[in-house]
């Protein structure tokens, strides 16, 4: 792809230097140019844009890649009131083809599996009006994302869609069941779509199925830890890398809760989702990547005090079966 002489350590760091720079003064936000620009001059700005990203997205791939990206895709309503739009609707629209472009980036970068935040359970709260078209959009995103898409006909993304289904119309359930079912042999990507969904839902329901599975036998009581009650989550491993909310708003609206508290790297955006750019994923890969040692290092500093926790939890249990077995005996 690119000639030898690139091939060299100095050499990815200086387009690491250009592309950062590129970054944080040539597309600020990912915001449109702000001078008036002909057609042949736009055309040429918007050519030389595309390759400075393919370009990017070499160098961030020489670095650390985060296996798991969650988005809480917040802002649609505001930037359609912001872009002067007819409806919400409307920003919604402009959020799904944002996903795609993201969806797009997320791939081309090499991230295995990608969360998104399509509809929260309270969302049922909105206006008939607001939640009848979500829910047409689902129905037809969905089916259209399965059939038409090329991530999933070349990339071989799959589909999985996650939350308290019985609360979807039968025509939105029909949706999800074809494009999963379309895409469950996929090798790509997996695209959890989180719909209707909240986490603590997600927590209460794997607790319930924990407790079934002891009452059904396929379970000892003893035996219930983290790792019994993860299984269930309805969002599976591997470990949330990087949770991205969009619009501003510095809180979780109840998303991944469980996975995020397991030094997932959280990152703010002051801008509607609509707005997210390149220049803003790009920017929170570089400093993940920084980061990624760091979060490594007490991770496993964690996971050594955990299991050191669990054998010391062990022997006293087993010291206290003896202490009982030997008061029977006397």
């Amino acid at each position: 792809m690119f000639p030898s002489y690139l091939q060299s350590w100095y050499a990815y760091a200086g387009l690491t230097a250009l592309i950062l720079a590129y970054i944080v003064v040539g597309g600020v936000y990912g915001q449109q140019w702000p001078l008036p620009l002909s057609k042949q001059c736009q055309a040429i700005c918007t050519y030389a844009q595309g390759k400075l990203r393919l370009l990017a997205v070499h160098v961030l791939r020489q670095g650390p890649i985060p296996q798991h990206v969650g988005f809480i895709m917040d802002g649609n309503r505001r930037f359609a009131k912001k872009a002067h739009m007819e409806t919400p609707s409307s920003g919604h629209m402009a959020g799904f083809s944002k996903l795609t472009k993201v969806l797009e980036w997320c791939n081309d970068l090499g991230i295995k599996h990608v969360s998104v935040f399509a509809f929260a359970i309270n969302n049922f709260n909105r206006s008939t009006e607001e939640v009848g078209a979500l829910m047409g959009m689902a129905r037809d995103k969905l089916r259209d994302l399965a059939e038409n898409s090329e991530l999933v006909n070349k990339y071989g993304v799959r589909i999985r869609v996650v939350g308290f289904r019985d609360l979807l119309p039968a025509d939105v359930r029909e949706s999800i069941e074809y494009a999963e079912e379309k895409t469950k042999g996929n090798l790509g990507m997996t695209l959890n779509v989180c719909c209707p969904y909240s986490a603590t839902d997600e927590i209460s329901t794997a607790l319930r199925r924990v407790v079934e599975d002891v009452e059904n036998g396929l379970l000892e009581a003893a035996d219930i830890n983290e790792k019994e009650l993860e299984r269930r989550l309805q969002i599976p491993g591997p470990d949330l890398d990087i949770l991205v909310r969009t619009s501003g708003q510095i809180r979780f609206s109840n998303f991944m809760l469980w996975q995020s508290a397991k030094m997932a790297y959280i990152q703010f955006v002051d801008a509607y989702w609509p707005e997210f750019s390149f220049y803003h994923m790009a920017r929170i890969l570089v400093s993940w990547q920084l980061a990624s040692r760091d979060i490594e290092r007490r991770k496993l500093a964690g996971a050594v005090h955990d299991s050191l926790a669990a054998s010391e939890q062990s022997r006293n249990s087993v010291s206290s079966s003896d202490t009982c077995c030997g008061d029977r005996a006397f």
